[in-house]
């Protein structure tokens, strides 16, 4: 059997035991979810498990994309070294929510992998928790297993996916590879640490503890099942093989490599790693890019970066030709589109997204390789320091990760933990600044059960009558009430307000009583779950608590102009994928009353002028046309069938609100206005790249475009009066300064470079010597004729150490160069530029013939010159 019938087969026999089969989560899982990415093929049913949501079907049956990147369970470590871990794998489960418990799971696992499969049952073993008598009963009686063939382990089978939620004591099925595999000794079976030769393909977990923060166990509503097997490791004992990296899974994809382009210096074994970990990390990446991710510097956008990264980088090691990598998105469709139809879909915008991110790559690569090896250079022998990873990270965009993984190929092992702090010392800095910038009241999140949901009414109507739920105060602590003059945050039994969410803004307004009046300055869901509503602010006058009934108004001005941005929003992708082409795509969107912004998949790169102003122009147009709103509730399919659009890797419900404004059909939860002529004009005020084929533009309506546009009319007026030019003429007025600037520049730079040559030669008179090497260290009268007058000075003086420093205000620039016959007697432009930045609180780089940097003391600068002969005979000495 191949990968695509053994998948199949899965799904057929639990079809055939009465599961319904469930689409799998996408990789990015919900709001709920403490992870950052899909790990297991419970998590979707988390909630299921808790009781707080019904199951979709008594028995259920997936085949789950799940990434390990991070944690607990990251098998990064491993890949491509051992035959039995990857970061991307499929997870074949099958689930009961209070249907059937250990037995049905055991015997029908048995069965499968028995009657099905025809797996010998004398290669497989079964473990069972350290007092789980029954599931040993279960083995040795119904199933008929030895009792030798059973063993019974304390951690390693009690399974949870993280510290808290759903957990329980599991059943683990383990597959014989056979004694060549094994370690030979005498004690050797499951569970051996010496060896792979037992490995475990089925994990079958009996749900039946929710743990909370404390580590307190607490039995769930309901028993459960959840099953995971490992498709990849399922396939490689299918196969007969002891490495996941040789079944057709991968092994359809190593093959689509293309051949070095020049010889490679690696032993064929180290090719074989760099090969499976481009395979791997290909997988995990194309997967990522379909369901909605790109590379970034953040969150998952940083996994995929650095996944593609280090498979480019395995890829330059193997000498492989540029462009391989998007290449082999075609392979690795190939091989899981039967399972996954999506990522054919998405074929051609992962090419793309992958062709860019070779590019970055290598400029990368560029910028800081140098960087890297005078580095690693410098530290031979000793650990390379953690400011130094994080500058790396910091300047030129190297993943720690990555970086540390050089360096211990080059023997220099890596300073992580002090990377970590200074991480967390430049965290620290932005959440202060971000905190300076908005005040937040916290609030529990511990989930009330015993609190009622939040029922929001204000789709129609900004007042309503309610009931105070609970009361907050600004440290998130419940409590009675609030007095007037402190800040808290209120829930209410039902509200007008509009929480954040899906891009929108929080509403704001006042909650109110006789003689109480609670400002409310931000709408906030109280969890992840979006069941409770919080309206935080601050209380002017009177006392609210728990029980009171009050007045809950939303400011109309705040509602009416978020109403506004919201609708241009969906008008603003129509118009995108009318202009652009249907390969726009949202990832992203933020309402507020004065703008919106909208982040899109951008098939063309950056938005030209003719593009920008097509997409102003059809945006003004379906304003003017003054569509009518639709909104209606309908099953996802449906809504999807009939067109509706909807952002990749977000997660919806079976039912879904679609908002209609005539050609613009979407997927939304938000407020929107009546008709579209209500919003007035729009005006497209920006547009830049945030990630890899991604780009953000910027829009304003209403009172924010007339005012926009009073600006930009001021600024031109203003602009026509300094330069005596009507409006229509500036552009000329403009282009005329340009090039006369351009032209003085020109013969300000003439003026500069004849005046050093002049100055060089009266500094070379300076010229003094270490030993028998000749140095000169130059005081430049200015920060911009230091590269002018070392370019000078170098042509007359053509062996030595040529230093030079020049200051203005609170700036200092250096420039160090070092003739190549002392660069090959162990001097280093870079080192001595090194020992003159303390001195000028600087910091440069470069390498051992050519190095620059910057100061911010310039009073340092005498220090930092007679630091040079200082330098040159440590160097000399070494």
């Amino acid at each position: 059997m191949n990968s695509q019938e053994i998948r199949r087969s899965f799904v057929d026999f639990f079809v055939g035991k009465q599961h319904r089969h469930m689409p799998a989560a996408r990789l990015v899982p919900d709001a709920m979810s403490t992870t950052l990415f899909t790990i297991a093929g419970m998590e979707q049913f988390v909630p299921v498990f808790l009781g707080r949501e019904p199951a979709p079907a008594p028995r259920v049956v997936t085949v789950q994309p799940c990434l390990r990147v991070a944690g607990g369970k990251n098998d990064l470590e491993n890949v491509g070294r051992s035959g039995r871990h990857g970061t991307f794998l499929e997870m074949l489960g099958n689930f009961s929510f209070g249907e059937y418990y250990k037995r049905e799971a055991i015997l029908w696992a048995w069965e499968f992998l028995t009657a099905i499969l025809r797996l010998p049952a004398q290669r497989l073993f079964a473990t069972v928790y350290v007092d789980d008598d029954e599931a040993a009963a279960i083995w040795q009686t119904d199933v008929g297993l030895d009792a030798a063939k059973v063993t019974r382990f304390r951690e390693d089978n009690f399974w949870d996916m993280g510290p808290t939620g759903p957990c329980g004591p599991c059943s683990e099925i383990f597959y014989d590879l056979g004694p060549t595999v094994g370690c030979g000794r005498p004690d050797c079976g499951v569970g051996c640490a010496h060896c792979d030769r037992y490995i475990e393909v089925w994990n079958l977990v009996f749900q039946q503890y929710d743990r909370d923060a404390t580590g307190t166990l607490h039995p769930l509503p309901r028993t459960g099942i959840d099953t995971g097997m490992g498709f990849e490791r399922l396939c490689m004992v299918l196969a007969g093989k002891t490495s996941i990296f040789d079944t057709d899974l991968y092994q359809d994809i190593i093959a689509s490599l293309p051949e070095p382009v020049e010889d490679c210096e690696l032993e064929q074994a180290d090719q074989a790693v760099h090969r499976r970990i481009i395979a791997d990390h290909a997988r995990a990446a194309v997967f990522l890019a379909a369901d909605g991710v790109s590379p970034s510097n953040t969150d998952r956008g940083y996994v995929m970066r650095f996944l593609m990264r280090r498979a480019l980088r395995s890829g330059r090691r193997l000498r492989l030709p540029d462009g391989f990598f998007s290449e082999l998105t075609r392979a690795v469709t190939a091989t899981l589109a039967d399972g996954y139809p999506r990522l054919r879909e998405a074929q051609e915008w992962t090419r793309r997204l992958f062709t860019e991110e070779e590019r970055l790559f290598d400029r990368t690569l560029a910028r800081g390789e140098a960087r890297l090896s005078t580095l690693l250079s410098e530290h031979a022998g000793r650990a390379l320091a953690g400011r130094d990873i994080f500058e790396l990270h910091d300047t030129f965009g190297f993943p720690p990760e990555l970086t540390a993984e050089i360096a211990r190929e080059r023997g220099v092992e890596p300073d992580m933990a002090g990377y970590r702090v200074c991480m967390d010392e430049q965290r620290e800095r932005a959440r202060r600044d971000a905190a300076s910038k908005r005040a937040a009241v916290r609030v529990e999140s511990a989930e009330r059960v015993d609190l009622p949901d939040s029922e929001f009414i204000g789709y129609e109507q900004l007042e309503a009558r309610a009931r105070v739920l609970a009361v907050y105060d600004e440290s998130g602590r419940s409590i009675s009430g609030l007095f007037a003059g402190q800040q808290g945050a209120i829930v209410l039994d039902q509200t007008p307000f509009y929480a954040e969410r899906g891009g929108q803004a929080g509403d704001r307004g006042v909650i109110a009583r006789d003689g109480a009046a609670f400002d409310v300055s931000d709408t906030q869901y109280q969890d992840k779950s979006h069941r409770r509503v919080l309206h935080a602010g601050r209380l002017s006058s009177g006392a609210l608590s728990a029980g009171d009934s009050v007045e809950a108004i939303v400011d109309p001005h705040w509602r009416r102009e978020i109403r506004r941005h919201h609708t241009v929003t969906h008008l603003l992708q129509r118009a995108l994928k009318d202009v652009l082409g249907e390969g726009v795509a949202q990832r992203g969107s933020a309402v507020s009353p004065d703008r919106t912004r909208f982040d899109f998949d951008a098939p063309g790169g950056a938005l030209r002028k003719a593009h920008a102003a097509a997409v102003e122009t059809r945006v003004n147009e379906l304003i003017r046309s003054d569509f009518h709103r639709d909104v209606r509730i309908q099953p996802f399919e449906a809504a999807v069938a009939q067109g509706a659009i909807f952002m990749k890797g977000e997660q919806y419900g079976q039912e879904v609100r679609v908002v209609t404004f005539g050609p613009s059909v979407e997927l939304c939860g938000g407020t929107h206005v009546r008709s579209t002529g209500e919003i007035g004009h729009f005006v497209l005020a920006s547009e830049s790249a945030i990630a890899a084929g991604i780009r953000r533009v910027e829009g304003l309506v209403s009172e924010a475009a007339d005012r926009y546009v009073a600006r930009i009319r001021h600024a031109a007026e203003e602009a026509g009066s300094v330069l005596t030019a009507t409006v229509d003429g500036l552009p000329e007025s403009v282009a005329r300064l340009v090039h006369e600037r351009r032209e003085l520049e020109k013969r300000l730079k003439t003026s500069q470079e004849q005046l050093a040559s002049a100055q060089a030669e009266a500094y070379l008179q300076a010229a003094q010597q270490v030993g028998d090497v000749p140095y000169l260290a130059v005081n430049s009268p200015s920060l911009e004729s230091v590269k002018p007058l070392s370019d000078a000075v170098r042509s007359r003086f053509a062996r030595g150490v040529l230093a030079v420093v020049g200051a203005d205000g609170d700036k200092v620039s250096v420039f160090v160069t070092v003739s190549d016959d002392l660069v090959r007697r162990g001097l280093s432009a870079n080192k001595i530029l090194q020992a003159m930045m303390s001195h000028v609180n600087g910091r440069g780089g470069g390498n051992a013939a050519s190095a620059s940097g910057g100061g911010k003391l310039p009073s340092g600068a005498p220090a930092a010159l007679a630091s040079v002969p200082q330098t040159i005979a440590s160097l000399l000495a070494a």
